[in-house]
């Protein structure tokens, strides 16, 4: 019985120990919750730069649709549009179309002339070119 007292009187931890280990379990705690901030903080930063870059590139684009809106909502573009497109033209004017020049003419090869191969005249000379490559004797 006096090791059970000796045990109550001796906890397995003091105060001062248990104070530690927490502080060292909530340091812990916060590392990790730092470190996974972190991880997504990086992970946003990547995804920012990547939409920064889009958002410039719209910027460029909307900066060319607005001045090619200037240029058709112009009385040029509907003159443009008259002569080019349209095929009209101002009182005394003319229109020129150069006539594209014509592809030089190209020279057909002449054919070889092909002899014409007798053939055979009967069955039994037919067979024998099929199996010997040979007229057959005595024709």
């Amino acid at each position: 019985m006096e090791k059970a007292e000796e045990r109550k009187k001796h906890p397995i931890l003091n105060l001062p120990q248990f104070l530690i280990i927490v502080g060292i379990l909530m340091a812990l705690v916060v590392t990790l919750s730092l470190n996974l901030k972190g991880r997504e903080n990086d992970a946003l930063s990547a995804e920012e730069a990547a939409l920064a870059t889009l958002v410039a590139q719209e910027k460029q684009r909307q900066a060319q649709l607005h001045l090619t809106l200037t240029y058709v909502s112009s009385g040029d573009y509907v003159a443009d549009y008259a002569r080019n497109e349209g095929g009209m033209l101002l009182p005394g004017e003319r229109r020129v179309v150069p006539l594209p020049n014509p592809p030089p003419p190209t020279s057909t090869p002449m054919p070889t002339p092909v002899q014409a191969v007798a053939g055979p005249r009967t069955p039994f000379e037919a067979w024998w070119l099929l199996f010997f490559d040979g007229p057959a004797p005595g024709h």
